[in-house]
């Protein structure tokens, strides 16, 4: 398997997850979350296949900082609490995936040829980052809503990194 043939399928494999996650998910707030990260993914599929046809490749603006937002509004939600340990598997697949996203994207960075292409897997590996801190706070939340609600802090430096 090719190189962009991987990375479409490791996207299109996150957002299949995040959408089923979000379809299972019993707090708005977090549904929320994860319809934002499949919506990431499904732009980061499509980066991929631009690059790969030689198309002039913009990388997407990430979703850290409406995240930010929607985590905010969790804190403050008192069924943030009540929150449902059934996900706890499907958040530890997703950080897997996503550590290997970041992974890879490092890489191929690191391997870059042109600067279309570096440029698009340096976002893409800052993304990838995010959506693992995002997705490891979301576990975080699911294990210890009380002290999520007290203690975590979530703050973006801009849209695209954490």
């Amino acid at each position: 398997m090719n190189m962009f043939a991987f990375a479409i399928q490791m996207e299109k494999d996150s957002e299949a997850l995040y959408r089923k996650m979000a379809d299972g998910a019993q707090v708005a707030g977090i549904k929320k979350v994860l319809l934002m990260l499949a919506e990431d993914e499904s732009r980061h599929r499509l980066a991929i296949e631009q690059l790969q046809k030689k198309l002039s490749v913009t990388p997407a603006e990430g979703v850290a900082l409406d995240i930010k937002t929607v985590f905010d509004e969790m804190k403050q939600d008192e069924n943030t609490v009540k929150i449902s340990v059934d996900a706890v598997e499907d958040y530890e697949k997703a950080l897997e995936i996503e550590k290997k996203g970041m992974e890879f994207y490092k890489e191929k960075f690191a391997d870059a040829e042109d600067e279309a292409s570096a440029k698009l897997f340096k976002v893409l590996m800052r993304q990838e980052t995010y959506h693992y801190k995002t997705v490891r706070n979301l576990l975080d939340m699911v294990r210890k809503p009380l002290w999520w609600v007290e203690n975590a802090e979530f703050n973006p430096y801009n849209s695209d990194y954490y």
